[in-house]
């Protein structure tokens, strides 16, 4: 480590040095031959679907091909390891690209690993990279101002890139979410609110903060920005693992990690090129949105957006494209003055034309509908055209619920307000029903797994020991794997 630090300043120097000075890079032609999809959206399509942030289908299949994907390197490469040695790293590696024209802040270095992801970017998922980048124009301005005024590298901005694509409606298969990607329990533990009503992993504000407090976290364990963010990837456990293991620092030479981590660092270098770059690898003319400029202002408990759209006079896709983190549309019940985001442009407007309301406006009750006896919550979704599980989410019920007569199920997306045109049973929530949850069923059923308690299980569902021992005649603590429980 004395070592590296003596000679980092010079590394840095001859670097810039050779970088000036060496030829452009080749895309290579690792691969197969780009893919063909179809049907093509129209203009108007892909606007709209930019706009609302949402993923194509095919954006979604890249970004999930793009976690799987792994390094194959051509049949006379050498093994991507770079030494401490600034000759040898110049001699075997191939040029430093640390440009002044072009303007990077992190390390950025080609060698084949790189190659080869510049070229699965630029010949492989050409489309889905292309609208990352016409993206990217909405919020990389605000990512990059964040990052610079905690000190950070603004190149590390692109980590958003190969995470999500820069949407907030990334959802990967793991569980993570966002933008930056945030796993619960690491987006918990750096200060993010995740509940039915609010998930900031959705945030650009808040996510951004909290990815920025994690990334300088592992920088100061590892003292590495290329460590830092395959730890962000893959973890710092594993990561640390591989350092002493391997008894280096370098992450090229590292061999106790995952494929993904292990593509990680050369897959960020390889997307901070094209981007800095793109028509050099033929992304050209593309649309890049404008940067989003926005200011929040504050409503009482349970707000609908689609209210303050209509008071900011602004389409209520703008709204909730700027406030993802409201998975119902509306503000949490129970929680005065709670903040939410508008054009910077609108706040005037908005304070002028809500405060003419009057109260019942301003809040649109929910549509709630009554139940017969026997409806499923299926045969409801079905009935609204709303998807099952949202409804199942809404009401705090099991997929399979059944009902008896009289029941309340809110619709979400609904507000009494709207057409209620061949459903005779529907009538709008009191203030009291909007702000607290359905009862959960009366009873459900639970396997107990291997090492579980009855302390757990309860904890699990919200019940005490003894209501769980009550329902099921049981005189002790004892219970067996597979054994199956009624939960109060």
């Amino acid at each position: 480590m004395r070592l590296q630090r003596r000679l980092g300043p010079v590394v840095w120097i001859l670097a810039l040095a050779a970088g000036c000075a060496a030829p452009k890079p080749r895309v290579s032609s690792y691969g197969p031959p780009p893919r063909v999809t179809a049907p093509t959206p129209t203009i108007q399509e892909e606007f709209l679907l930019i706009m609302r942030d949402d993923l194509t289908e095919q954006e979604q299949s890249d970004l999930q091909a793009l976690r799987l994907a792994r390094y194959e390197p051509p049949p006379d490469a050498a093994p991507p390891e770079l030494h401490s040695g600034l000759e040898e790293l110049l001699s075997e590696q191939g040029e430093s690209l640390i440009d002044e024209r072009i303007g990077y802040d992190i390390p950025i270095v080609l060698n084949d690993r790189v190659l080869w992801w510049i070229d699965y970017f630029a010949r492989r998922i050409p489309g889905s990279f292309e609208r990352y980048l016409a993206r990217s124009g909405a919020w990389l301005p605000y990512l990059k101002e964040r990052l610079r005024e905690a000190g950070l590298p603004e190149d590390l901005a692109y980590l958003a890139l190969i995470e999500s694509g820069f949407s907030t409606r990334a959802v990967s298969r793991a569980g993570a979410v966002g933008p930056w990607q945030f796993m619960p329990y690491t987006g918990r533990e750096y200060g993010l609110r995740i509940d039915r009503w609010v998930d900031e992993r959705r945030d650009y504000e808040r996510a951004t903060q909290s990815a920025i407090a994690y990334l300088s976290d592992l920088h100061a364990m590892f003292g590495s920005w290329y460590l830092a963010a395959a730890s962000y990837n893959g973890g710092q456990g594993r990561v640390g693992r591989s350092v002493l293991r391997d008894n280096t620092v370098n992450f090229w030479e590292l061999t106790g990690l995952h494929d993904e981590t292990r593509n990680y660092v050369p897959k960020l270098i390889a997307a901070t090129i094209i981007a800095k770059q793109p028509e050099k690898y033929g992304f050209r003319d593309i649309y890049y949105l404008e940067p989003i400029e926005w200011a929040k202002i504050t409503v009482p408990t349970s707000t609908d957006l689609d209210v303050i759209a209509a008071a900011a006079e602004v389409p209520a896709d703008v709204v909730l494209a700027l406030n993802p983190h409201l998975l119902r549309g509306r503000t949490p019940p129970g929680e005065s003055n709670f903040p939410v985001k508008i054009p910077a442009e609108r706040v005037e407007t908005f304070h002028e034309n809500y405060h003419r309301l009057a109260p019942d406006e301003r809040q649109r009750a929910p549509l709630v509908h009554l139940t017969r006896a026997g409806e499923t919550l299926q045969g409801i979704a079905s009935a609204y055209g709303v998807d099952l599980r949202e409804l199942a989410r809404e009401n705090d019920l099991r997929i399979s619920a059944r009902f008896e007569d009289g029941a309340r199920v809110v619709i979400p997306g609904r507000t009494a307000s709207g057409s209620s045109a061949g459903y005779p049973d529907l009538e709008p929530a009191a203030a009291d029903e909007i702000d607290a949850p359905e009862p959960p069923p009366a009873t459900r059923t639970h396997r107990v797994r291997r090492g579980q308690t009855l302390a757990a299980i309860g904890r699990q569902y919200g019940v005490t020991v003894a209501a769980i021992q009550e329902l099921n005649g049981l005189t002790s603590d004892r219970i067996v794997p597979g054994q199956r429980l009624r939960i109060p």
